[in-house]
């Protein structure tokens, strides 16, 4: 089976970052990690930091999230995941997070990863 990352990229509304952070860790996870195939490897802030390259463009995001996932079909993958949010109504899409500058890209693995992806949110946090 193919090899798969998500990004998602997102941005706080503004004056909400504490309440998107709160949703993230106490609905998003939660919910992420236990749908079926799909691997939550961990959350990101950016840095601001001097750019690398003088032609490197501004990051657009404030926050990064990575996830896991192996189908050899995405579309249908997708599709299942998608099916799973009506039955979850713990969980709902925050009204802190800017819809308009919102982005999550699908990447497939060209050859061997370099990292075991093993969730270990919940023993870090202990």
């Amino acid at each position: 089976m193919a090899k798969h990352l998500l990004l998602a990229m997102t941005n706080p509304l503004p004056g909400k970052d504490a309440e998107f952070n709160d949703w993230y860790d106490n609905t998003a996870y939660p919910t992420y990690k236990s749908l079926p195939g799909l691997v939550p490897l961990g959350r990101f802030k950016a840095v601001d930091v001097p750019k690398m390259f003088p032609f490197q463009m501004d990051n657009q995001f404030a926050y990064l999230s990575l996830y896991y996932f192996e189908t050899d079909d995405v579309e249908s993958f997708l599709e299942k995941l998608k099916e799973t949010f009506p039955k979850r109504p713990e969980y709902s899409f925050s009204e802190t997070i800017d819809q308009n500058k919102f982005f999550e890209p699908i990447y497939v693995a060209m050859g061997d990863l370099n990292f075991e992806p093993i969730d270990r949110f919940e023993s870090l946090k202990r």
